[in-house]
């Protein structure tokens, strides 16, 4: 009789549901059309300096911004499945609340700090409160999708147990200092990573993000989750106890949805390099696929061997460090190194998810920090040591700069891998040091993580007024 009524209650709430994946399909078919409908004979032969444009158009990285803005709708989807029923409304406006504060901020102040005119190779001086009439180089859109997407990666360490109000405080600082600060010292030509190992002609290496997005959000997101604390219940005795998800379902959708989102953020990044071309974003996008798959299929058997049992989870989870380890490293090698990167990105993460879990007993709900920090970590060291040097030269001027492995016989031999080590380094402390100051604060304050009760009955039910799936509620 009780499974009889679950059953006749839960028909309109997968009904629902399949409407809603209907809708986001054809929102992602519509916009691949967009991004990939072809030209028109005549529209093709109308300039030649139309043609020759093509790759500088300011169009052509809204459009790939747009994609990496969708990156949003997968990780909601991921972070709801990964998470209890009793949070979804909490997950929803948490992650919309992120978007829209950190537009604010990155108007305001972000945007200028890491893309304005460099002072001292420190801090941009202008560009603050953009009307969006940057050069090419800086283009305040796609500036501003890479910051919500840093902004996103931490909060999904801290999910269903902390504090509504700690999600606004971290924004402000990740979008007005921490990230801003990463991405004029990685990416502005006049910061001291760009020209303090000018002698040696060589340059810190992250083509779209690896240090600068996702080791800033993921360690960000460790040291958060440290501070709060874990879930109620994920330890017992010391040893960590399985607290499953409501819907693996839409943890994979999740998964495809940004790996569909991430050609945008890896592909779209090549056009903000020298001498980008079609040819160039086509390697990228071949490099990221094979470094993908590779990681989800190696993290998918290790994960199996151990367990005797092949879990989707681990599998998404994989890919997805894959594609991270690719972020900083798909311009810059060959197809054969990217396959290397992945085995090294899916073995990290099973590594460090575990030791994060087992022998510091941090809670990461979705394991972002192994994911996003390590796999990040990954990816901009696999490119001092695997980096080609005429990819390299060919998309950053930087002639003297080559990998470990190609640097034999050369005067400038580890150099490219030494400066990899200092400007993530740096980053490392930089994110680490305002993570202890932002989260320290909100727990000294108290307002880090919600009361025992609230957790205990559900986000949704205390703050948010009521269960996001209220047919499921039995009377």
């Amino acid at each position: 009789m009780l499974i009889a009524t679950i059953s006749s209650l839960s028909a309109p709430v997968i009904s629902r549901l399949k409407r809603c994946q209907v809708s986001v399909y054809v929102v992602v078919l519509l916009l691949s059309f967009f991004l990939c409908k072809p030209k028109s004979v005549a529209a093709r032969a109308a300039s030649s300096v139309e043609v020759t444009s093509w790759t500088s158009s300011t169009n052509l990285l809204v459009l790939h911004g747009a994609l990496v803005f969708f990156m949003q709708v997968g990780f909601v989807s991921l972070e709801v499945g990964y998470g209890r029923a009793k949070n979804v409304r909490n997950v929803l406006l948490k992650n919309m609340a992120d978007v829209m504060l950190c537009a604010i901020c990155w108007w305001s102040v972000g945007f200028g700090i890491g893309n304005g005119k460099s002072r001292g190779g420190f801090v941009g001086s202008n560009g603050f409160f953009s009307d969006g009439l940057g050069s090419i180089n800086k283009p305040w859109f796609y500036s501003y999708v890479f910051a919500i997407t840093t902004v996103t990666i931490a909060s999904g360490c801290l999910a269903e147990r902390t504090d509504l109000l700690a999600y606004p405080i971290y924004t402000f600082f990740m979008s007005t200092v921490v990230h801003p600060f990463a991405v004029h010292w990685a990416w502005n030509n006049g910061s001291w990573l760009h020209t303090v190992f000018l002698h040696g002609d060589c340059v810190f290496l992250d083509f779209a993000g690896g240090a600068v997005v996702h080791v800033c959000g993921g360690l960000m997101g460790l040291i958060g989750a440290w501070l709060c604390g874990p879930r109620l219940g994920r330890f017992e005795q010391g040893q960590p106890k399985e607290m499953v998800g409501h819907d693996v379902s839409s943890v994979a959708l999740g998964t495809f949805f940004l790996w569909f989102g991430w050609y945008g953020f890896n592909c779209g990044s090549t056009y903000l390099y020298f001498n980008a071309s079609p040819a160039v974003s086509d390697r990228v996008a071949l490099n990221m696929t094979l470094c993908a798959a590779t990681s989800g299929l190696t993290a998918l058997l290790l994960s199996s061997l151990r367990t005797h049992t092949l879990d989707v989870c681990v599998c998404c989870n994989g890919l997805l460090g894959g594609l991270v380890a690719a972020t900083p490293s798909c311009a810059y090698v060959t197809s054969f190194a990217s396959v290397v990167i992945g085995l090294a990105a899916g073995g990290t993460y099973l590594g460090l998810a575990k030791w994060i879990l087992e022998d510091l007993r941090i809670d990461d709900p979705l394991e972002s920090a192994a994911i996003h920090c390590g796999c990040g970590m990954v990816g901009v060291l696999a490119v001092g040591l695997l980096g080609k040097q005429p990819y390299i030269a060919l998309l950053t001027g930087a002639a003297g700069c080559r990998g470990l492995f190609y640097g034999r016989g050369t005067s400038n031999v580890g150099l490219l891998l030494g400066v990899q080590v200092v400007g993530l380094l740096v980053i490392t402390l930089w994110t680490a040091f305002f993570a202890m100051v932002c989260f320290g604060a909100l727990k000294y304050a108290g307002r880090l993580r919600v009361d025992q009760m609230t957790e205990l009955a559900g986000l949704d039910n205390i703050d948010h007024g009521g269960p996001a799936y209220p047919e499921f509620t039995l009377a």
